[in-house]
């Protein structure tokens, strides 16, 4: 095994080459604590905890002083070199790999706006469940060397706070995303799928630009994605998500589907009835979809709408 000083600590050359090596041929541009930790445990020759772990804080230490990684502020976690210049949604997705590009940020990559959003917006789960999905991915990933890796005090699989990365400031939406994103060319890149990009653009109107917005957008860009809006609102809505849209899609847009019928179930009167659930109440009333319409721009001269 060959060993050599650095910064009064015996380095593992062949340990720190053949880490470097799977660095080099990575295509990400960021990795997490975790994913160094992982390649430390898997290809180390140590098997005692501390040996190991020891390994661990050397390997760190000499390939940042070679440059191939360096630590990103405010997180556990590390670009590598020649990366820089890597757009953040994709160094987030790297990060958080749970993580997908939603809201604002998600409807500029699929074209269906022309807004330029100054903050990256973030979809993650809730943190049990987020919690959940890092246990079964490193054990996974580990299989028999876990119990090793757990007691040597390696990094986990820990889930960031976001702020910032680099200059670009992030915010990060807490929500289960079964189903919600595709993933976007090599770099790990996690995108909201167009039906679930819609059905955010009622659930969160401030994410997206403010609910004229997400209006504008329906009015041009539904009847060519109806069937993919439809069909994660019906599998994924909840039931004001689905009067929400049903109203969207049939009174504004003038669009039908047979699925739209069957919403109009879920309409009744309530608390949370408003179309869009981040303004006031407006005397303004759908008798069919129970929805106070609190959106200035919408005529009170359509048939279905009445005064309270």
């Amino acid at each position: 095994m060959a060993t050599k000083k650095s910064s009064g600590s015996t380095v593992n050359v062949e340990l720190v080459s053949q880490v470097g090596q799977s660095l080099s041929a990575a295509s990400v541009p960021a990795l997490n604590a975790y994913e160094l930790g992982k390649l430390v445990c898997l290809k180390t020759e140590a098997r005692e905890p501390a040996a190991i772990k020891l390994e661990y804080k050397r390997l760190i230490e000499a390939l940042a002083n070679i440059g191939l990684i360096s630590p990103i502020e405010g997180l556990s976690a590390f670009a590598l070199f020649g990366r820089s210049n890597t757009p953040p949604a994709e160094v987030a997705c790297c990060i958080d790999p749970f993580a997908y590009v939603s809201h604002l940020s998600a409807m500029e990559h699929h074209g269906l706006t022309d807004r330029f959003p100054q903050i990256l917006y973030l979809t993650t789960p809730p943190a049990i469940e987020w919690r959940n999905q890092a246990e079964i991915k490193m054990r996974k990933e580990l299989g028999d060397i876990y119990e090793t890796y757990d007691v040597s005090g390696l990094p986990r699989l820990t889930r960031p706070k976001f702020s910032t990365i680099g200059r670009t400031s992030v915010h990060v939406q807490e929500r289960s995303h079964m189903g919600a994103f595709r993933i976007v060319g090599v770099n790990a890149l996690r995108v909201a799928t167009i039906g679930r990009v819609f059905l955010d653009m009622l659930r969160e109107p401030k994410l997206c630009g403010g609910m004229q917005h997400v209006l504008d957008i329906y009015e041009k860009e539904a009847k060519r994605y109806l069937r993919l809006i439809v069909d994660e609102v019906e599998r994924h809505g909840k039931p004001i998500d689905k009067v929400r849209a049903g109203y969207v899609l049939a009174e504004v847009c003038k669009l039908d589907s047979p699925a739209l019928e069957g919403w109009k179930i879920w309409a009744q009167r309530g608390g949370s009835r408003k179309l869009d659930p981040d303004a006031e109440y407006a005397s303004t009333y759908s008798d069919v979809w129970k929805l106070s319409i609190n959106v200035p721009s919408l005529t009170v001269a359509d048939e279905d709408i009445d005064e309270f």
